[in-house]
């Protein structure tokens, strides 16, 4: 929207082509330029899937964007609410524009970490992520014992497929073959996962050690250094 303008223009461009938006943004600016005053080019998307990149490439191109949170956008709970790209983009320029104009609880915007700080919280994520992973495949494989009248099973003791070899059924059967096999294949995915999780956690140790200066980590170093705060 341009200074001055009383519509929205709306222009489609396919996601990912940078050079497409960059000649829109050119443009733009041109046409605002034609004014005579100072232009401050503004922009805002809604934080997800796509990350923080084309954020830092707006902010290489001289245009402040803000990425905002899509869930503190306020809607009508209760109304039966339609949902178009058109409907989305105005409401998303109504709250950005209350939220230039400095109105309280319009939406929030997302803190845009720095590359390097990104990078360094992957281990963290991906070991949540493993850890999931983990407890899925260990519940999936006491499930399929459970079925069968096991109830004891412990899929990380480094017994259990010695172990898988003599278990009986309920009944007093041997575990059938299709269901053994099932099993071993679904213990080396667990294995696997826990081998990974296992090298992440020695990977974070290391880097909490030996943390970069002005790090996340370099911080929470000092913070488990202080033993108590005194009266004076």
């Amino acid at each position: 929207m341009l200074p001055g303008a009383e519509k929205m223009s709306r222009y489609r461009i396919d996601g990912g082509d940078m050079a497409a938006l960059s000649g829109l943004l050119l443009r733009a600016r041109a046409k605002a330029e034609q004014q005579g005053r100072p232009v401050r080019m503004l922009s805002c998307y809604e934080a997800g899937l796509d990350g923080h990149w084309l954020h830092r490439w707006l902010a290489q191109n001289k245009i402040v964007n803000h990425e905002v949170d899509a869930s503190s956008i306020e809607v009508n709970r209760r109304a039966r609410r339609a949902k178009t790209d058109r409907i989305d983009l105005a409401q998303l320029m109504r709250s950005f524009l209350a939220y230039l104009r400095g109105e309280p609880r319009v939406c929030s915007m997302v803190r845009v970490p720095t590359p390097e700080d990104e990078d360094r919280k992957r281990r963290t994520r991906e070991r949540e992520r493993l850890l999931t992973e983990r407890t899925g495949h260990s519940n999936r494989i006491k499930g399929l014992l459970h079925g069968q009248g096991i109830r004891d099973a412990a899929p990380l003791q480094p017994d259990f497929l010695s172990d898988l070899d003599k278990m009986c059924t309920g009944d007093g059967r041997a575990l059938p073959p299709h269901l053994k096999d099932e099993i071993r294949r679904e213990h080396e995915r667990l294995l696997l996962v826990h081998k990974q999780i296992k090298a992440l956690e020695v990977a974070n140790a290391a880097a909490h050690r030996a943390p970069p200066s002005g790090s996340v980590e370099a911080k929470v170093v000092q913070l488990a250094q202080l033993r108590a705060v005194g009266p004076q």
